[in-house]
């Protein structure tokens, strides 16, 4: 964030203390007609000091302020704000010890409307945190998440922004495109008849724009991963920017819509409500982060309105600041490099070794000479000259090294011989970009039509450090279009042309055409870099409104030979209770290499009667590309033809039911024929059988089933069911209450690989105990940190390229009964009884000849993941009558990982049973009781295979003092053992704690004294773990825990721990100071 933005954001940061300013009224005799305004707002906290600048600036005076004659007067809020609301919270911390260092967190989030004159109405929003990344999630990079948003409108015609702008063009037809920026924009709109839009911004874009297109797997629902413009395997996406096309139609993102996306790894994942088959063409353009250099945007835009004419000019310019790079380290020889590279990406590369000393944070590397050549090779001497390398994935037969199978805390890479290999020791050089459009536009139009002009320069430098390949770098694109329309009775008809020229070096920013232009036209990309000439003619004729018929012609012609003729019809027919629609379209296309012909038909009837909507139809593709020298086809030709049967009852609104069987046959090239491959039956059931305020039930079945024609025989890996159940029931007042969530799937699993990363002391969730003592860190080194001090690293995944294709059902259940309710009973012992049940599961296979699996609790060696979790709770609750409560609670939680190479397995149950007894309202007892059994077993990490009994007891005595003071003792006796091992445990915990409570401050202290009889290797993962982190014999643990607002919003937490075990005393304490406002 730059020194401007501190200073805005400080600026902001003021208004809270405004709202608790007091103002005082002063009248100085010394000056009797002072002019000077008889009011000042001075801050409340006077004996504080507030300084912008370094202090050592200042010169400190014993008088801070003199006021005469002071008159302390009320607040008043709306004379300070006005019309202005805020809303949100902001929060700064420290946390300090003596056995870490000091760390701040911080955050912020603010909403402030209204008016700040008259004329000027604002709308911000701020939100500012320096939080770790998630704890246990697939985040690339440590960044600070940030974003300042403010709208100033002023005098309805005028807006001002600053902050994260989204600045979006889609309706210019060569330009347009989709950024994101920190920076401001300007909107004014001048004149009353004849008017001037003006659009202008200037700012920071840190993303990198990028569009992929695929063809989706036969029944894998994802995920499918997102990659960079320059083949980046992991990226992570700016929120919200990304749009999905399925087949040129815009999905939705969200669980129970069409797809869903991690943002962090880069991947996608589509929903049961959206089943992804072979024939599928899937289009995702997104943003990414992009930390190369400091990239700046400027647009610009202005448009006159007169009459019936209108006119504009559009300028882009987006420019890396190659002397700026951010995250990047650019060597004298790197950029020598990107010199002589010119515009061919094949040559930025450059060695990636750096000289570096020994850190046991590192995966370090030391070169192995053969003759006059080397390779590198891991090690841990630090006597010897190490390396910090990085690799780079360039495929299988294409590389020097591959990925080794170690237990060592990140990715190792071994030699195995040049061209034997998936990497090499090098990296990908950025270069930076400059990317500059400028645009004309013109219409003119008449009652009946319009005929209007674009003309485009583009000027692209691919690499600002190279003057090579400067002649590549300019474009220009043209285009004239025009319509007219006739009206004769209830016919109405359209005439429209177009003729387009886009030479060949002309940089398009996002897309010009369609989603789906590349495919129509049998191209490769939308854009090869060849000078495009394009006409268009389109007839269109529409009779009462309901009917129509439409026909486009267009021919399309590149340099070098291509030559594309496309021929469109689409059609309607409706009479009073059926309708036929219809869409034609035939391709034949030339060119050096191939000859094309592409046709696609689909016509459907529509019937509607009093038992609902029913369809029936017929759909096909045929594509047949034929390479000119051989007479051979494409082994990408291909062809399908479907029939399908459709009826459904609801309107459009709510779907009562919607059932469709489907026929499909599969063609593809085999030995220079298109023969049938294999033949599909479909069945697609989409009902929402049940809605009413009590009951709800959705069902949504998808089943596709394959016969292999060419090997006669069933393919049941390609068979597949898809679908989802949902229901809601309340039964008996709400006596029972009932949710259920089923769903079945396909898709496929990533193979992960993670890896710990040291953050800044008391921000992580884990620990390194070197417990082999060899000063390397190992996985099986790593474990969650039962204290602060102790918490410095973090466990991110580093993204995977191989994906397993697997079977997956998810399971989401919970039920409420309350008998008293559901019986309709007014015994009071009945009402104190409640039961709760709840079950997540989340389950995936490796597929192999499966093709689905149902069971939600099925086991089997063919698990890749299981994220489960069974709660059941019954609760007895007191009364006026009785003091007799408890709870019985059990929890089953089964996991399974699949990283590094290996599978680990982790489950436990517990049994948890709490009685309490209240004596009198200010003196009770609780006896809790648990027991738990914990397994943990992994492929390959030995001393992770432990199987733990658990028992623990504890009493405990709650006395409150007075209505301010409350006091609790407890004693705990633990027994724990390990089956499988000597480790066993017996402990005794005695605990006192103490808590007062005011209306305006709270304390709470307690001390433990914790003695542990242990047996067995108390230096080991599983021996930490029975000992939660402390040791062998007596530890003493302390904590004292203060809170208290500061005035109306802001509350200050002050909190310090401690703690004992026989050799030097931990301390650690933080404070935190919240406004909420």
């Amino acid at each position: 964030m730059t020194h401007w933005w501190r200073l805005f954001l400080g600026f902001l940061l003021c208004v809270p203390l405004l709202l608790s300013a007091q103002i005082f009224s002063w009248k100085n005799p010394n000056f009797p007609n002072d002019s000077i305004p008889a009011d000042s707002i001075i801050s409340a906290k006077m004996e504080k000091d507030f300084f912008t600048r370094d202090t050592l600036d200042f010169i400190r005076l014993k008088n801070k302020i003199l006021i005469d004659e002071a008159v302390l007067v009320k607040n008043d809020r709306k004379k300070i704000l006005g019309d202005l609301n805020a809303k949100g919270s902001f929060v700064r911390g420290i946390s300090f010890g003596n056995n870490q260092g000091s760390s701040v967190q911080s955050a912020m989030d603010m909403q402030i409307t209204g008016k700040l004159s008259q004329d000027v109405s604002v709308i911000a929003s701020i939100s500012d945190h320096n939080l770790p990344i998630q704890a246990d999630g697939y985040t690339q990079s440590l960044e600070e998440f940030d974003r300042i948003f403010v709208q100033l409108n002023i005098k309805k015609k005028n807006i001002l922004r600053a902050g994260h702008l989204d600045l979006v063009d889609d309706k210019s037809y060569f330009t347009k495109f989709q950024r994101r920026s920190l920076g401001l924009q300007f909107q004014t709109e001048m004149g009353e008849e004849n008017k001037t839009l003006l659009n202008i911004s200037a700012g920071i874009a840190r993303s990198e724009f990028h569009r992929i297109r695929f063809q989706g797997i036969e029944g894998n629902q994802g995920p499918y991963r997102l990659t960079g413009k320059n083949g980046e395997n992991f990226i992570t996406i700016i929120s919200g920017s990304e749009q999905v096309f399925i087949d040129g139609i815009l999905m939705k993102r969200g669980e129970n819509l069409d797809y869903t996306i991690n943002y962090n790894t880069g991947e996608i994942t589509f929903t049961s409500f959206r089943p992804i088959f072979r024939q599928n063409f899937i289009t995702i353009s997104y943003n990414y982060t992009n930390r190369n250099y400091n990239r700046y945007l400027f647009t610009a835009d202005i448009e006159h309105r007169r009459n019936q004419f209108q006119s504009g000019i559009k300028w882009f310019y987006e420019t890396d600041n190659k002397s700026a790079p951010l995250a990047l380290h650019l060597s004298p020889e790197d950029k020598k490099t990107l010199a002589q590279a010119g515009n061919n990406t094949e040559l930025m590369y450059s060695d990636s070794a750096e000289i570096t000393e020994y850190d046991v944070n590192k995966i370090l590397y030391k070169r192995v000479f053969i003759g006059n050549d080397f390779y590198y090779e891991h090690s841990n001497d630090d006597s010897e000259t190490l390396y910090q390398v990085a690799f780079t994935h360039f495929g299988e037969g294409k590389g020097d090294y591959n990925l080794a199978q170690t237990l060592s805390n990140g990715r190792v890479f071994v030699f195995v011989g040049a061209n034997a290999g998936a990497y090499r020791a090098v990296r990908k050089l950025p270069a930076p970009q400059s990317t500059q459009i400028l645009a004309y536009h013109a219409q003119y139009h008449w009652n009946k039509g319009k005929i209007g002009t674009d003309i485009v320069y583009s000027a692209y430098d691919a690499n600002l450090f190279s003057s090579k390949d400067a002649e590549q770098n300019s474009g220009y694109a043209t285009r004239v279009f025009g319509n007219h329309q006739w009206e004769k009775h209830r016919w109405k008809a359209t005439t429209a042309f177009e003729y387009q020229r886009i030479s060949s070096r002309f940089r398009i920013l996002d897309r010009i055409n369609s989603v789906e232009f590349a495919r129509d036209f049998n191209l490769a990309q939308e854009f090869n870099q060849k000078t495009q000439n394009r006409l268009i003619f389109h007839f269109m004729n529409t009779w009462n409104t309901q009917s129509f018929a439409n026909y486009q012609l267009n021919f399309l012609h590149e340099d070098g030979g291509y030559k594309g003729l496309k021929n469109d019809i689409d059609f309607r027919w409706k009479k009073e209770k059926s309708q036929t629609t219809g869409k034609i379209s035939f391709l034949n296309t030339q060119s050096e290499i191939e000859k094309t012909e592409f046709l696609r038909a689909h016509i459907t009837q529509h019937f509607h009667t009093q038992w609902g909507h029913s369809s029936v139809g017929a759909s096909m593709e045929k594509n047949m590309r034929k390479y000119i020298h051989n007479n051979t086809f494409d082994p990408s030709s291909f062809g399908w033809k479907e029939l399908f049967v459709q009826h459904k009852i609801g309107d459009s609104v709510r779907t009562k039911l919607l059932a469709k069987a489907y026929f499909r046959d599969n063609d593809s090239i085999r030995e220079n024929q298109l023969i049938n491959l294999h033949k599909i039956i479909g069945t697609q059931i989409e009902s929402h059988l049940i809605r009413n305020k009590n009951t709800t039930l959705n069902a949504l079945l998808h089943y596709r089933k394959f016969f292999d024609q060419h090997e006669t025989q069933v393919v049941p890996q390609q068979d597949y069911l898809i679908g989802n159940l949902l229901y809601h029931q309340q039964l008996w007042k709400g006596g029972m209450r009932l949710q259920a969530f089923y769903e079945l799937g396909n898709g496929q699993e990533a193979q992960r690989e993670f890896q710990y990363l040291r953050v800044a002391d008391g921000k992580g969730i884990y620990k390194w105990t070197d417990y082999n003592g060899d000063g390397i860190q190992q996985l099986d080194e790593f474990e969650i940190a039962e204290y602060a001090d102790l918490a410095q690293y973090i466990r991110i995944y580093t993204n995977a390229i191989q994906y397993l294709p697997s079977n997956k059902n998810k399971t989401q259940f919970s039920l409420f009964l309350n008998p008293a309710t559901l019986f309709n009973s007014e015994n009071k012992f009945l009402k104190r009884f409640q039961l709760n049940l709840s079950l997540n599961s989340q389950n995936a296979y490796f597929k192999n000849n499966r093709f689905w699996v149902m069971n939600p609790f099925e086991k089997n060696k063919e698990q890749i993941l299981k994220n489960q979790t069974l709660l059941a709770a019954l609760q007895f609750h007191t009364n006026e009558i009785s003091g007799w409560n408890g709870v019985y609670r059990f929890t089953d939680n089964n996991h399974i990982l699949n990283a590094n190479f290996s599978q680990e397995a982790r489950a436990s149950k517990t049994h948890l049973l709490t009685i309490g007894y209240w004596f009198h309202k200010d003196f009770r007892i609780d006896w809790e009781n648990t027991a738990t059994q914990i397994t943990n077993a992994s492929e390959v990490l030995s001393n992770r295979n432990f199987l733990l009994h658990n028992i623990e007891t504890k009493p405990k005595l709650t006395y409150k003092l007075s209505s301010a003071f409350q006091s609790e003792l407890s004693g705990s006796w633990k027994h724990r053992n390990r089956k499988n091992g000597q480790e066993r445990l017996k402990t005794l915990d005695i605990t006192g704690t103490l808590q007062w409570e005011s209306k305006k401050a709270s304390l709470r202290a307690s001390f433990s004294w914790i003695k542990n009889d242990f047996t067995g290797n108390s230096f080991s993962l599983v021996g930490n773990q029975m000992l939660d982190g402390l040791k062998t014999g007596v530890n003493k643990v302390w904590t004292v825990f203060f809170q208290h607002p500061i005035n109306s919003f802001i509350m200050l937490n002050m909190n310090y721990e401690g703690r004992n075990s026989g050799e030097k005393t931990i301390h650690i304490g933080s404070m935190q100071l919240k406004a909420s406002f």
